[in-house]
């Protein structure tokens, strides 16, 4: 039995059925263009990446080369931070660098009333009454002050942000 398919590619493909053997055979229809019984067919350097060949065949094809880049100055001069501007980012900063440095610290100061207060039972009874009498009482509105706290950094910072990009 013999099966013949024809593609686009102008290569015909020949499949010829045997008993339980396969074989495949692929002609192609368009003749060498170079033979391999020539010398000068055999060019050292062409191949995979090389830049001589590659060039020569799209001239070949009526493709141009590629035209240089000309980098344009922008129309929009970028602008500058006038002294001004600077000291006051400078001093936004310092203040920024203070309020966290007292966030840092009232974090702190939770943490050990919060170990004051767990270890309070071990410890001797006159300081353990002392720790329920004034300790206790403060602790949860200290540790929701801390977290609203650090909700409206956050917040301010995320305002400061956006009218950053707003201006750009």
């Amino acid at each position: 039995m013999l099966v013949q398919t024809q593609f686009v590619s102008s290569i015909q493909h020949s499949v010829i059925l045997t008993r339980p053997t396969l074989w495949f055979s692929i002609k192609s229809q368009k003749g060498s263009e170079t033979s391999s019984d020539d010398p000068a067919s055999t060019k050292t350097g062409v191949g995979f990446g090389s830049g001589g060949g590659a060039k020569s065949r799209r001239k070949q094809k009526g493709q141009r080369e590629r035209a240089s880049i000309i980098r344009r100055t922008p129309l929009e001069k970028p602008s500058f931070a006038s002294e001004q501007q600077v000291g006051k980012a400078k001093e936004e900063s310092i203040n920024e660098s203070a309020f966290l440095l007292a966030w840092l610290g009232f974090g702190l100061v939770i943490l050990v009333e919060g170990i004051a207060l767990a270890a309070s039972g071990f410890l001797p009874e006159e300081w353990d009454q002392i720790f329920v009498k004034y300790l206790y009482p403060s602790f949860t509105p200290t540790v929701f002050l801390f977290v609203a706290g650090a909700v409206a950094y956050g917040v301010f910072k995320y305002l400061q942000n956006e009218k950053i990009t707003e201006q750009k």
